[in-house]
Formats: structure tokens, C-alpha cells, sequence
């Protein structure tokens, strides 16, 4: 019997970064077990790259909002209507969610913030064991050029 999932999404006006990256942290643990019950427990990190490359599609959040999806939102009921669409802080809670339903050290997985300075950061991606994961680039391990970023452990 398939599993019913809540679908979580929390729309927030102008939060601060620490609010954004609570929620990250918090959406991604609400995610873990459906990650498991749809893409499996064994994941490496090349496998986790392929599952998100051919799933995610990048869409922004809407204007005034900062929109953090659970995996089960983005892929069920996000506000774009399209299977998958959200932006990078979505494809974060996707990237640690499946980090952690496949057992990868939690010690090892980091917030990688990024932006032109540090009072702002505007881009948000995972780190796991120094390799970069951001659904955003062509290839996994390569990242945004920008003047500042700074490493968060979750």
C-alpha cells in the first residue's frame, strides 16, 4: 500500500536567512521518508545528481515570497503546478533529504551559501564531503561564480 504524504510548504514574506535556512533543514527532515519510499535508501552521490537532473526543473518563487517546499510539495503539489519546479533552496531540501535517506554522513553535508556579499546571500546549494551539489549547473561538483560564500553544517 502506497504511503500517503502531507504536503508541506511553507510560504514566507521576507523572511531573515537564519528563518530560511531553519527551514530548509526542517523541510528536508519532513522529507526524508518519502525520499526513501520513492527513490530508494542506496543512493550515491552520482546517483542522487542523475534522480534530481531528470526530476527538478528551475522555476522562481513568487514575487514577495520565499517559498521552501518539502520534496513531497515539489514533486506533488508545488504552487507552479509542474511536477518538480522550484528554485535552489527547493532543490537543497531535495539534495539533503536524499542524502539522508541514503545514509550519507550527516556530519559531511553542509549548506553551501552563496552571493556578491555577505550581508545577502542569493543562492543556496548543498555540500556533502566537499563536492557540491547544485541542480542549477550542468554537472555535479561545479558551482556559481560569485564574490562571497560562506559553509553552514546542518
Amino acid at each position: 500500500m502506497k504511503q500517503k504524504y502531507n504536503t508541506n510548504k511553507l510560504l514566507i514574506p521576507h523572511p531573515g536567512l537564519a528563518e530560511v535556512l531553519r527551514y530548509i533543514v526542517l523541510q528536508a527532515d519532513t522529507s526524508v521518508n518519502y525520499c526513501i519510499d520513492r527513490f530508494g535508501t542506496n543512493n550515491t552521490i552520482a546517483d542522487i545528481w542523475q534522480i534530481g537532473k531528470s526530476r527538478l526543473i528551475y522555476k522562481n518563487d513568487h514575487p514577495q515570497i520565499e517559498q521552501i517546499q518539502s520534496v513531497q510539495t515539489l514533486f506533488e503539489n508545488n504552487i507552479h503546478n509542474i511536477p518538480g519546479a522550484g528554485d535552489c533552496d527547493c532543490f537543497t531540501v531535495f539534495t539533503i533529504a536524499m542524502l539522508k535517506a541514503s545514509k550519507h554522513d550527516i556530519k559531511k553535508i553542509s549548506i553551501y551559501l552563496q552571493g556578491n556579499n555577505n550581508k545577502t546571500p542569493s543562492h543556496v546549494l548543498t555540500d556533502c564531503n566537499g563536492v557540491k551539489i547544485d541542480f542549477t549547473q550542468p554537472s555535479v561538483d561545479s558551482i556559481r561564480k560569485y564574490n562571497f560564500y560562506d559553509i553552514i553544517k546542518i
